[in-house]
């Protein structure tokens, strides 16, 4: 009688995980894939309403970017990272920050600051046919994850080149 019972949690838990998700059997659902509902926009951005239409500022948010990446993403659990709520002006004195690299309000610091959106963009694509490093293995269907950074090399040989070197020069 256990065994039945566990049986019926298991397959419970596993429908709820996979309710709402188009993943299909053996596929990864993308993490980020709530982000394809308009009406989970104010999850994340300060929205307005205007007459028929939404207007967003992406660069609005409800809560700090560092915060509602972490909701999801614990420090803890990111490995290797930048550092984050840092003034590239003050802290690497840059005169020039790439406009293709945004720096984001921050609640921590009350001005403009590198987030975990200046290097990664979650409205990109979560996988590509283009490995980002030479080693990098695919992740799914023969893809290769992108991490959601904003610039990636056009080669695996220039990797995480382009992103590193736009603030970085001399590395």
């Amino acid at each position: 009688m256990r065994r039945a019972g566990a049986w019926v949690t298991a397959v419970a838990v596993l429908a709820v995980s996979l309710s709402g998700s188009s993943a299909r059997v053996g596929e990864t659902p993308a993490p980020h894939g709530f982000m394809d509902d308009e009406q989970r926009c104010i999850d994340c951005h300060q929205m307005e309403r205007d007459g028929e239409d939404w207007l967003l500022d992406a660069h609005l948010f409800t809560v700090s970017v560092v915060a509602a990446c972490r909701g999801c993403h614990p420090e803890e659990k990111m490995g290797r990272s930048h550092s984050v709520n840092v003034d590239p002006r003050n802290a690497a004195g840059m005169k020039e920050v790439p406009e293709e690299l945004p720096l984001q309000w921050s609640d921590d610091a009350r001005t403009d600051v590198m987030t975990c959106g200046t290097c990664h963009n979650p409205h990109l694509e979560r996988t590509s046919s283009t490995k980002l490093w030479s080693r990098q293995r695919p992740a799914e269907g023969g893809l290769y994850l992108t991490y959601y950074l904003r610039l990636r090399g056009a080669t695996p040989r220039e990797g995480f080149t382009p992103l590193c070197h736009a603030c970085h020069r001399d590395l």
